[in-house]
């Protein structure tokens, strides 16, 4: 009788080991990157485009010139001159000033002191600065080759959400932000969220948005169009079966037919392997 319920359990270990092996392995083949990669290998990618401006978005423009006093009349600002009560000293009327962001209205333009409206949607950062240049110069504000303009992100971002260890909305700071870093940038993927359902859902110039998938299990996905991040771009990790198996476990769960199916089916498998063993 022992030797029988030692073969049986022993019978029963190798099992185990088996489906916890196949399991590890399948396990693995979920979790991964790149699985596909070897050592040494190139790989292609998406070419990098940079962003382009759309109504909305908030730019900064800066203006430097020979010319001091002309360069901060061609910039936004905010605070010069604003009265401050210093204590032991009293109002003091401070020189500070912060140069504040442009926004692009609706006709995608801004409107930039002296020069007047220029439009920007749909421009990269370089055209933006090429083109108020080109402004200031035309208005012989300057002599030619005494004028720099750099425009840079104000408020775009990105928003990552579903299986991430942070979801939130994260600021894009260039124009060759990947969706690598911008996964970085939020802590990267769960173990619970899916490397092969990986979207981003993208704003389109009509207000609709164009889902792009990913799987990051391969290299696949470094040449897809989603590769580089766009402004107001949404990051969704779908749940794998484990994290929808646990947000369904609740007390719904024990009034399911199909619960109480599953723990009649185990009684049965573990009285018919007690009436094998005393046999």
């Amino acid at each position: 009788m022992f030797s029988k319920i030692k073969h049986a359990f022993t019978a029963l270990g190798g099992i185990a080991l088996i489906a916890l092996t196949l399991t590890g392995c399948s396990a693995e083949k979920e979790v991964l990157y790149f699985q596909n990669l070897t050592p040494e290998a190139t790989i292609s990618q998406a070419v990098a485009e940079p962003i382009k401006i759309q109504p909305g978005d908030e730019i900064m423009v800066y203006v430097s010139t020979s010319d001091p006093e002309t360069a901060a009349r061609l910039s936004l600002m905010a605070g010069a001159g604003r009265p401050q009560m210093i204590e032991g000293v009293g109002v003091q009327v401070q020189n500070n000033t912060t140069v504040l962001p442009y926004t692009v209205n609706k006709q995608g333009n801004i409107s930039i002191p002296i020069i007047g409206s220029v439009h920007v949607a749909g421009l990269t950062r370089q055209q933006i600065s090429e083109a108020v240049e080109e402004r200031i110069l035309n208005a012989h504000l300057v002599k030619d080759n005494t004028v720099n303009v750099t425009v840079q992100f104000a408020n775009l971002s990105f928003s990552a959400i579903g299986e991430v260890a942070k979801p939130g909305k994260y600021s894009i700071s260039k124009d060759d932000m990947t969706v690598l870093e911008a996964l970085s940038a939020a802590g990267d993927l769960s173990i619970y969220g899916r490397r092969d359902k990986v979207w981003v859902l993208r704003e389109q110039p009509d207000g609709t948005r164009k889902a792009y998938q990913i799987d990051m299990r391969g290299t696949d996905f470094l040449s897809s169009p989603a590769y580089y991040v766009q402004q107001n771009d949404i990051i969704y990790v779908e749940p794998n079966s484990v994290r929808s198996g646990q947000s369904t476990l609740n007390e719904n769960t024990f009034k399911s037919v199909g619960f109480w199916t599953s723990l009649a089916s185990l009684a049965i498998t573990i009285a018919t392997f007690a009436i094998t063993l005393s046999r």
